[in-house]
Formats: C-alpha cells, structure tokens, sequence
C-alpha cells in the first residue's frame, strides 16, 4: 500500500495550525465530508498529526523503529478521514484514534513476530493476558487452561496454541545461559539442540536394501543378513548352514547380483 502524503508539522500552511482552534477544525471537517478536497485532507492531518505522535508514543519500545509506527499511524489517520461519516453519530476523533490504532497494531503483527504464526492466534494470543488477569481477580487465582477456554467461548486446544505462539514472538537467543534448578551447572541453548542422529539418516538411506531383501529367497535374505548386518564370516555362515565355505560364497554372490539388480529397477521405476 502506497503511504498517502500527510504534510509535515513544519508545513507552511498557517491554517488550523493552533492546536486550540477546534472550530476551525469541525468545520474544515464538515467541508472536507462534502468536497473530498485533497489539499484540505492533508491539512486536516496535519492538525491531528499530533494525535498519531500520541498514539505511537504507547507502542514504542517493542522493537519496532517510531518512524515505522508513526507512519502506520498515519495511514489509519489518513483512512480514518476518508472513510468518516458524521451522520452515524460518533465523534471523528473516537473514530479515528480507532483507525490509527488499528494501523498500528496490524504493522506490529505483521513486523515484529520472529516466526510468523496465523493471525487468529496471534489476536487470541494477546487477548489471553487480559483474559487471565479478570479470571485471577474474580478467582482469586491462576486460571486454568478449561476456565480460559470457558471465558472465550473456544476449545482448550485453541487456548494451548495460542499460549505456545507468545513463545514466537521473540525467539530466544541461542547463545542465552540455560540454568537448571536441580544443577549448578548452566548451559547455552545452542548446546542443548539436537543433533543429527546417524541411525536415523540410515533408515532412509538403506530403505531401498531392505525393500530389495524382501523379495529375496528366505536362504540368500539370511545370508546377507549374518554377512552384512552381523559381521559374520562365510566360514560362521557355513558351519551354521551345514554347508561348505565355498556354497556360502556361490550364494553370497548370487544375492548380491539379485540386489543390485532390484534396488536399479525400484530406482528406475521413481524417475519414471
């Protein structure tokens, strides 16, 4: 969306630049409702451009620059002009701290999540704090996760996910100090992540081999096995077949043949 252009507050313009000329104000209003007229759009946010300043003033120091705030804020304000309509009763200015706010917030939303997480849990996520503290003042305790979902109207899974997203919000560092109760010792996060498990990449790895041994003759399937997986010489195999080495050996490479021949087919069979 292209930032509409709201003038600065060292504009020129001397009209409605008193911040006490509130008549002036509601009448360049009621004027702009009529006319749409863009200059004095941007005049009339230049007057409540102090407004915005306010507003963004409340959600500084969230890790977001004031620049970025300031101009979201003006988006909503500029929105919050075109969009007025005094007949529905309310005061522009209710109107448009709404608006600005608004704007503000979704940019928060939108910028500041380390890992961006869906939007209905993010809302729910910051409305659970607020849900907490009416509970635990009507309570005179710790809600339970059933009691939140009760008060919001929403399954408990809902309520467990959006207490799991807040943790989103900033990750920790992996370089922070990880302290145990129960220990004297301390940790750095990036020393407690898991590593790649070698056993498990060989799963994948030899998924083909033990597809191909299935389909392999009970007798050459064991050999392979004792061979291969059990480190077992051609002589054990032997002597526990009741053959000779030499037998061990002329079936050893007959299953070997059939292997390699099976797993190529299966791996022509995927790039097909």
């Amino acid at each position: 969306m292209v930032a509409p252009h709201v003038p600065p507050l060292g504009s020129k313009n001397t009209k409605l630049r008193s911040p006490d000329d509130t008549a002036a104000t509601q009448r360049a209003l009621a004027e702009y409702v009529q006319s749409r007229d863009p200059a004095l759009r941007d005049l009339l946010a230049q007057r409540f451009d102090r407004v915005v300043q306010w507003l963004a003033s409340r959600f500084a120091h969230r890790g977001v620059q004031i620049d970025d705030l300031l101009q979201a804020g003006r988006i909503g304000l500029v929105e919050a002009l075109d969009r007025y309509d005094p007949e529905r009763g309310s005061q522009f200015l209710t109107y448009a701290i709404s608006m600005i706010v608004g704007e503000i917030k979704h940019h928060l939303r939108d910028n500041t999540w380390g890992v961006r997480a869906p939007r209905r849990l993010q809302e729910l996520s910051s409305l659970l704090s607020r849900m907490e503290d009416e509970l635990t003042a009507r309570l005179g305790r710790i809600p339970t996760v059933a009691e939140l979902a009760e008060h919001a109207g929403l399954p408990e899974e809902q309520i467990l996910s959006a207490m799991e997203v807040s943790s989103l919000h900033q990750p920790k560092s992996l370089n922070v100090i990880q302290t145990f109760e129960d220990s004297e010792s301390s940790e750095e996060w990036q020393d407690l992540v898991g590593r790649a498990d070698p056993r498990l990449e060989a799963v994948v790895e030899y998924d083909p081999l033990y597809h191909a041994l299935e389909e392999m003759d009970d007798r050459k399937n064991w050999i392979i096995r004792r061979r291969y997986f059990d480190q077992c010489t051609q002589r054990e195999v032997a002597g526990e077949l009741g053959v000779s080495q030499m037998h061990v050996s002329r079936l050893e490479r007959e299953a070997l043949v059939e292997l390699r021949e099976c797993m190529e087919n299966k791996a022509d069979l995927v790039h097909v």
